[in-house]
């Protein structure tokens, strides 16, 4: 099952909570008020998803991400 985690600096990771893994995490871009960056970690791998107006647009973005590889990645069937 994956998990958010609230971090410090204004950072939520999420991670599957089998092996303690952070597969995708969402941060603040600098100083700047209000404005959330988002990202996962696929195969050691980062992917930038994008900049969102909120924690939670973030968060919900690599939620969904998450969503579409589990049903996609092949390591994931084969179980």
């Amino acid at each position: 099952m994956k998990q958010w985690m609230e971090k410090e600096f204004s950072q939520w990771v999420y991670y599957d909570d089998e092996d303690g893994k952070i597969i995708g995490s969402v941060y603040k871009i600098g100083n700047k008020l209000g404005i959330w960056g988002a990202k996962v970690d696929v195969e050691n791998r980062e992917s930038i998803l994008g900049q969102y107006i909120d924690s939670y647009f973030a968060r919900k973005a690599v939620e969904r991400c998450w969503d579409i590889l589990d049903r996609t990645l092949l390591e994931n069937h084969s179980e």
